[in-house]
């Protein structure tokens, strides 16, 4: 039997893939399941899998991500990707890198056993091929190439350009990484959109068109995450770094040149130093990922120099990370100062600014993406019992004053502060913490007062004092009104029966839970999902 990983969001979605077909009839058998991408990379490192069924949008880690982070870890892995008919960009991307198929939800049974079929001919051959030549997993070129960016393997550089025929020469050596702006600054929903694919497609053919036609002699062009590239290009050893550099930010310029006029594309470039050896080629991409942290200060649509940016550092803005980070950790305790401590920080930040509302604005659109990338990082649940999305979105494109800033920052924030306190995630008893988190993790599930009870190791008569003591509410009035905001959300977002939702939150009867449901929304389920459509 080969072994199957089921990874989806949404228990009933993994419920029902078990059961739509049986899976050993096939030569298939289903050894674990994931929530998403995250507790699928941890679960490959227990299960030896074979086949991986993945949903491609999913909180945390995607399935996109999780192919992405598969190929890199060398395994070959078939990957089968669940898609909706609004995700089929993202399904493209999956096949580029290397999923086995898609299938369109909902999904056909019959479409999913000519898939397993085909998928066991393939694994059985390889198999085979396995058995005869005895070759371990196959690392790519463009996977070495990608660690010796990263600094690692450095020490067998020569052999792996010998044995993967690498596209690098000994000599000097100059690492850039190109952003298409549109991209980069949009939402998430507008990479779905085929419009951004064609226009990654046209970009890099800009970028190897102008390098071909250029008088330097090797380039290699790597997509990185979407929306950008790295460039590498190299010259002989008698060719002097200052001619190199020359020679590639002229090539550079022409490439930003020809993306402004004829693509009508703003790109961000940023260029790290040139270096003698090619075993310095991490520190040229370094050097570049340096350098494009400035375009918040510099702006964007234009090259920054590594080499040309002492004096940016030293004299027009150090920004203020040790703040940055003080603030977050703030808001991710639901501390009453954060406010304050925000304000403080958007002051600096624009005085170091000399008050340029663009550069302003495109500062906080950053420090904004960072408090929430790291307060989800560490309440990821969140997302499962509140619509974050207008909170997440926020952006300050058209905000014209310093006042109309800081207004839309100070909303902004204290409503994610609000939401941290409704969940009691900022008490200080690490116990009650523990607890609520515990709720918020196994919100699907039937949660019982003994068996959070059990997990935090104490009593449920002391569990239910101290609850009740820190949060004001006892434990049951907490988890239910956790369970009916995530009813909200399922009946918001999903096409889902309100008896389907019931069973998703664990009430084994639907009409006690559309009782209280209508106890804390004033509306039976049916009725509020008839007034969201």
């Amino acid at each position: 039997m080969y072994s199957v990983m089921i990874v989806d969001d949404e228990p009933i979605i993994r419920k029902g893939l078990k059961k739509i077909i049986n899976w050993e009839d096939y030569g298939f058998k289903v050894v674990c399941e994931a929530r998403d991408g995250e507790d699928a990379l941890e679960l490959i490192k227990e299960y030896s899998v074979d086949f991986i069924v993945s949903d491609i949008k999913m909180h945390k880690v995607t399935g996109i991500e999780l192919l992405r982070e598969i190929r890199e870890m060398g395994l070959d892995t078939l990957v089968l990707l669940l898609s909706g008919y609004d995700e089929f960009s993202y399904a493209q991307e999956g096949i580029r890198l290397g999923a086995f198929d898609y299938i369109l939800k909902p999904i056909d049974s019959q479409k999913l056993k000519n898939i397993l079929i085909n998928a066991s001919n393939k694994l059985t051959t390889k198999e085979e091929k396995d058995r005869e030549y005895n070759v371990n997993k196959v690392i790519s070129g463009e996977k070495i190439l990608y660690d010796l960016l990263r600094g690692k393997n450095l020490m067998m550089m020569d052999e792996y350009i010998s044995q993967y025929n690498l596209p690098l020469i000994k000599g000097k050596i100059q690492v850039a990484i190109v952003e298409i702006n549109e991209i980069i600054i949009s939402s998430e929903d507008l990479t779905e959109n085929d419009e951004w694919n064609h226009l990654n497609d046209m970009v890099n053919e800009l970028i190897r068109k102008v390098l071909e036609k250029s008088d330097i002699g090797c380039f290699s062009l790597l997509d990185s995450d979407f929306g950008r590239k790295i460039i590498i290009v190299q010259a002989d050893k008698e060719i002097e770094i200052s001619d190199l550099n020359k020679s590639f930010i002229n090539e550079l310029n022409s490439i930003l040149k020809v993306s402004n006029e004829e693509l009508k594309t703003k790109l961000n470039i940023g260029v790290g130093s040139a270096y003698n050896q090619i075993y310095s080629i991490y520190k040229s991409y370094l050097n570049a990922k340096e350098a494009l942290k400035y375009k918040y200060v510099l702006g964007t649509n234009m090259i920054i120099n590594v080499s040309e940016l002492a004096e940016c550092r030293q004299e027009r803005f150090v920004y203020p990370i040790e703040k940055e980070k003080s603030l977050i950790n703030a808001i991710i305790a639901g501390k009453d100062d954060s406010l304050s401590m925000l304000k403080e920080l958007l002051k600096e930040v624009a005085t170091m600014l000399n008050f340029d509302i663009f550069k302003i604005n495109i500062t906080f659109t950053q420090i904004v993406y960072n408090i929430y990338n790291n307060v989800l990082k560490k309440y990821s649940f969140l997302e499962d019992v509140y619509d974050l999305s207008k909170i997440v979105k926020i952006g300050f494109l058209g905000v014209e004053t310093l006042e109309d800033i800081e207004n839309k920052l100070i909303d902004n924030i204290a409503k994610l502060i609000e939401i941290i306190k409704e969940y009691s995630l900022n008490q200080s008893d690490n116990i009650v913490q523990r607890a609520c988190e515990y709720v918020l993790n196994h919100i699907d599930e039937d949660i019982t007062l003994t068996s959070i009870a059990s997990n935090l190791n104490i009593s449920k008569n002391y569990l239910c004092s101290i609850f009740k003591q820190q949060t004001g509410e006892n434990f049951l009035e907490y988890a239910t009104k956790a369970k009916m905001e995530r009813a909200k959300i399922l009946l918001k977002r999903y096409d889902y029966k309100v008896y389907e939702v019931s069973d998703l939150l664990g009430y084994k009867e639907t009409s006690y839970f559309s009782k209280i449901f209508k106890k804390h929304t004033g509306y039976t389920p049916a009725e509020y999902k008839k007034i969201i459509i």
